[in-house]
């Protein structure tokens, strides 16, 4: 079973200030935003809950970061953001709305096992899902490109096609199709081989399926 991992958290953040903004500033405060709060943290620092987590206010003291997306969640505790294949934010609509959410890859270099997560950060919430690779083999960091994949597109499941070649939409069995009610994720392999992944949200949970 893939883990789906939701966590809504608050966490504190800096207000912007200084020079006049250039258009390319302007353009990315689209997509940054800042507020101010107590910050939290998960429990549990090796453990990533698989629904809402529970969380607790550290020491009353305020510290400041910068809000992706009017997001004030807190990573998780033990984790950064990797900017080794991702070197800044992927904006894309994950539920619809016609806001901006974010995709980011967050690292935890000290956590046994799988070091990586898959963060998908909801506009002007403080929802946030994740997630983390189940298969032993390997972890999220062999995926190197990231691309948008569009609301109303049809993808194949190729894990669900019954056959051992690659199936286009017009030849797959319906129960093999998936019909993007809004944008995804498409994840490729950082190897020149078919390993392509689709993520997506669906019913508060992260889907993913084999692509190729």
């Amino acid at each position: 079973m893939k883990k789906i991992l939701c966590i809504s958290l608050a966490c504190t953040s800096i207000i912007a200030c200084g020079q006049q903004p250039t258009t390319a500033e302007q353009a990315d405060s689209l997509a940054i935003s800042t507020v101010e709060t107590h910050s939290r943290a998960v429990i549990d620092p090796d453990t990533i809950p698989t629904s809402v987590a529970e969380s607790k206010l550290l020491d009353p003291k305020k510290t400041t970061i910068v809000a992706l997306v009017n997001n004030p969640a807190a990573l998780p505790q033990g984790y950064s953001i990797d900017t080794t294949h991702l070197k800044k934010p992927l904006l894309l609509d994950l539920n619809g709305d016609g806001k901006q959410d974010a995709f980011q890859v967050l690292k935890n270099p000290n956590k046994k096992g799988m070091q990586y997560l898959f963060e998908f950060r909801i506009a002007d919430s403080e929802q946030v899902y994740y997630y983390e690779n189940d298969e032993p083999d390997y972890d999220l960091d062999v995926f190197g490109g990231f691309d948008i994949a569009q609301k109303n597109e049809v993808f194949v499941d190729q894990m669900l096609t019954d056959s051992d070649d690659l199936v286009g939409p017009e030849h797959a069995p319906e129960k093999a199709k998936i019909y993007l009610e809004h944008q995804g994720l498409v994840a490729n392999l950082t190897e020149e081989t078919c390993g392509s992944s689709l993520f997506y949200l669906k019913n508060n949970q992260i889907k993913r399926v084999s692509l190729c």
